[in-house]
């Protein structure tokens, strides 16, 4: 894991961030994947823990030098379920520059200006054509009923507030015996929230932008309610538990240790974290995964929010100049020259708007938040250009989805994969054939699929035979083959390679594929605005 270097000489406390980055040396994840869904908490366990957050707490408030961890901290850090530490985004700009001699920072700035330069040369050559410095074709569907996508949003996010009381009931109610109850009503309330915003997205009739952003939200918060509601309702058995246990006198003291150590594995104690103000901070924080805590900075640094707005705005310009002029004109030619030529012309654009969608959402967007609400841990990505495969791409190119893909699927489904069965079922005979990491992976695709397709059906009011479903359950036995061939599994920088020459060519081709029919019958500005929408959704990657 790339980890990056930090000045030896502190700056200012003013100016200077206040946390300090500490890389995890060993991980486990999928595969080789981070975290752990329910931690078996014991007392030697929790003592670490809380040792391990009062350390948080007092952490120096500007860099230090980043040292390699002693054999002590490596083993804590193998058997602390903590998702969350202070750290810093690898490329933020801001941190490089406060660091001083990070290598990387040279090469940001590097990629900005050859990105302004370029964008400079492809204006000019539009006003030359045309006689307009910008195609202002796509800014009247973009910027049209602002006000009620706004209401709507807003609507959106406070319909997840009725978590909070869901679960107060479940404090009182929930039997640790008839857990699956609990888990039902989760499911059913989930499915109609669902239900109900993508019907109420689907009735506006908005256009493409709207439908993409309103799409994403939705499974975003969809994904903050579904960890809130499962780790709270984990918690509300745990605690039914302890309060029996701690009811009979003659009762095992060892385990009602262990079970009030993962009731208040920090400092706050469940039930006292199930208020709305808690809610309402998860809510605003860039995680998916809830936790009773999270590491907190010292203070908001109103200059570096104030950066990431100018950012965020900065990079939607070249991300719209981008598919105005450089996507969309291939695919209006596309009835004509052919899928496999406009695909050809639209794998540099479409690499753009993947590298742009990554620096406006993990860059500006994860990191403005992170400092509104004090989030201490910018690990939002690891070192994703280095990925041999999907599956490590998948790892390190959005954390934030990828540990709530460990905790709530990826682990669940490893650790349930064993349980015995009667010896003549079949389902028994194919666990046996298939080891729980397999199962887990393949389950975890299967997740991550159906996410990503019903997101484009949703957003792009179009079906087109699940192709991106396929197309990613295919990774699958690929992955497979890679690691059992030896001869491919060692190398290196073969698999890099070839690992980038297909996300090169075969995201413009779904591009192609999913906005051929439409565009072989009509070249009219909703077209248009249909292809821009995949083209935002294929650039997320969920």
């Amino acid at each position: 894991m790339f980890a990056p270097q930090v000045a030896s000489q502190p700056p200012s406390s003013r100016d200077s961030p206040q946390l300090r980055p500490q890389h995890s040396r060993s991980e486990l994840e999928m595969g080789q994947i981070t975290g752990s869904p329910a931690p078996v908490f014991t007392p030697s366990l929790h003592r670490s823990l809380r040792k391990d957050h009062e350390d948080l707490r007092q952490r120096s408030t500007s860099f230090t030098p980043l040292e390699a961890p002693t054999a002590k901290e490596q083993e804590r850090e193998e058997r602390t379920p903590i998702f969350f530490r202070p750290r810093t985004s690898i490329l933020d700009y801001t941190e490089l520059m406060y660091q001083g001699s990070d290598r990387m920072r040279g090469l940001v700035t590097c990629f900005w200006t050859i990105v302004g330069a370029y964008l400079l040369s492809l204006l000019f050559s539009h006003y030359e054509r045309s006689g307009e410095v910008m195609a202002s074709s796509l800014a009247s569907v973009i910027f049209s009923r602002g006000a009620d996508l706004i209401l709507s949003d807003l609507a959106l996010v406070a319909s997840t507030a009725t978590v909070v009381p869901l679960v107060m009931l479940w404090v009182k109610l929930v039997d640790p015996r008839h857990g699956r109850s609990a888990l039902a009503v989760q499911a059913a309330a989930e499915v109609l929230w669902l239900a109900f915003w993508y019907s109420w997205q689907g009735s506006r009739g908005w256009p493409w932008a709207q439908r993409c952003f309103f799409a994403l939200h939705t499974v975003v918060n969809w994904m903050k309610v579904h960890s809130y509601l499962s780790t709270n309702r984990r918690l509300a058995c745990t605690l039914r538990t302890a309060n029996e246990l701690r009811a009979d006198s003659g009762g095992d003291k060892e385990r009602l240790e262990a079970l009030e150590a993962e009731l208040c594995p920090y400092g706050t104690r469940f039930p006292h974290n199930v208020t709305l103000s808690n809610y309402a901070m998860f809510q605003l924080s860039p995680a998916l995964v809830y936790e009773l805590e999270y590491p907190r900075t010292a203070h908001i640094r109103w200059g570096y929010v104030a950066e990431k707005l100018a950012g965020t705005a900065g990079i939607f310009v070249v991300f719209y100049i981008v598919v105005a002029h450089l996507v969309i004109p291939h695919l209006e030619r596309m009835p004509d020259t052919g899928v496999g030529i406009a695909t050809l012309h639209l794998m540099g654009p479409m690499a753009t708007c993947w590298l742009l969608f990554f620096f406006i959402t993990f860059d500006s967007i994860a990191n403005g938040f992170a400092e509104l609400t004090r989030f201490a841990d910018r690990r939002f990505y690891d070192d994703w250009w280095n990925a041999r495969g999907l599956d490590e791409f998948s790892r390190k190119w959005n954390r934030p989805v990828h540990m709530f893909l460990a905790r709530h699927v990826y682990m669940p489904v490893r650790e349930a994969w064993p349980h015995p069965l009667p010896a003549s079922s079949a389902v028994a005979r194919v666990r046996r054939a298939v080891p729980p990491s397999v199962a887990a992976m393949a389950a975890t695709f299967f997740f991550s699929s159906i996410l990503h397709e019903l997101t484009i059906v949703v957003a792009c009011h179009r079906w087109n035979y699940a192709v991106f479903f396929f197309s990613q359950m295919m990774q699958i036995p690929l992955i497979i083959c890679s690691e059992k061939l030896p001869w491919f599994r060692n190398q290196q920088a073969l698999r890099n390679w070839a690992f980038w020459l297909a996300m090169v060519s075969f995201q413009p081709f779904l591009l192609c594929f999913y906005t051929y029919p439409a565009f072989a019958k009509s070249t009219s500005l909703s077209v248009v605005s249909s292809a821009a929408n995949v083209v935002a959704v294929n650039a997320t990657n969920i």
